[in-house]
């Protein structure tokens, strides 16, 4: 990896804050990694470039500007210059070089019976490194055919190990929403999607609706996660009893969309209301039981109360006995 420093004299006397620009460039794969512009020529967003990378150079598109400081931790390399026809040709024309590695691959795996299923292949722009991405249940020693595709090909040649998630997103597809996967349209990052996410969200636990294309958890069940965890902590459960200023009632039905919840009362008579007077009312309910109960201790204390009485005339007696 080639690395870059603002003071470096070995590619300029001396690089200047404003004479140098980071950008994001992707590459087929979905790759996206951060090259140094210091050739001064302005590059836009979305234009084609060729990069120096490790022993060649390669063609990928700018997605994305960073401020000149700070300097970016990790830089892949430096701007070579912007696409020109001809390397736009060399890069349509490397599509063709990749199914034929990828061919000759598959071949190679039939032959040495190795369990590994191809996903996708990238050549450099030069093809002098090449990597293939592929799917196995278990690791392998897969050097024999490494050498029998560096023998071909005449190529540095990387293997790479992908999970079920990031196989769907190489492959891309449609989601059962009829979508395009969120993986191969926007998402960068995986995020961890649990079966808590299901049961907060009260969906169905059948594998063939909560499941994606990678047979694994879909990841849109992680978008709304928190604003089901809000609304759980906000709304009651179904068929809890509970008493309010009214009275004890039942919780009949909750709509977390339309702010409803829907309440029986003891004598049977039904009543929607929002969550917000529904705690409103349920304040209000317990000030009253709490006043209740108040009422109550007072009126058994009174001393009007005859065992109370009886109490205070042993006291008195007692008082006399020790004053005696």
């Amino acid at each position: 990896m080639n690395s870059f420093n603002g003071n470096s004299d070995s590619n300029s006397t001396d690089v200047g804050k404003d004479s140098v620009e980071f950008l994001v460039v992707a590459f087929r794969a979905r790759r996206t990694q951060i090259y140094a512009n210091q050739s001064g020529v302005p590059v836009n967003l979305g234009e084609n470039v060729v990069v120096n990378v490790d022993r060649g150079e390669d063609l990928g598109r700018v997605m994305h500007k960073l401020p000149p400081w700070p300097v970016p931790e990790k830089i892949s390399g430096t701007l070579k210059r912007i696409a020109r026809i001809q390397d736009l040709d060399r890069y349509s024309n490397n599509r063709s070089f990749e199914n034929r590695v990828l061919s000759f691959c598959r071949k190679r795996i039939q032959a040495r019976e190795l369990e590994m299923h191809l996903t996708a292949c990238e050549s450099q722009l030069d093809r002098k490194k090449i990597r293939i991405y592929f799917t196995a249940d278990h690791r392998m020693d897969f050097r024999d055919l490494v050498r029998d595709l560096a023998g071909e090909f005449h190529a540095r040649i990387e293997l790479r190990q992908l999970g079920v998630r990031d196989d769907a997103k190489f492959k891309d597809g449609i989601g059962i929403c009829g979508r395009r996967l969120c993986c191969s349209g926007f998402l960068r990052d995986f995020t961890s999607v649990t079966l808590r996410s299901v049961r907060e969200q009260r969906l169905s636990p059948n594998p063939a609706k909560i499941s994606g294309v990678c047979s694994r958890l879909m990841c849109c069940l992680a978008y709304e996660s928190e604003f089901y965890r809000k609304a759980n902590r906000t709304y009651p459960e179904q068929g809890l009893s509970i008493r309010l200023d009214s009275g004890k009632v039942t919780v009949d039905r909750v709509d977390i969309f339309k702010d409803s919840i829907s309440i029986l009362h003891e004598d049977g008579k039904a009543e929607e209301i929002t969550s917000e007077e529904f705690h409103r009312r349920r304040i209000q309910g317990r000030k009253k039981r709490s006043t209740e109960s108040h009422e109550d201790a007072n009126s058994t204390g009174s001393p009007g109360n005859g065992t109370n009485g009886n109490s205070e005339n042993r006291k008195t007696t007692v008082g006399k006995t020790v004053i005696r």
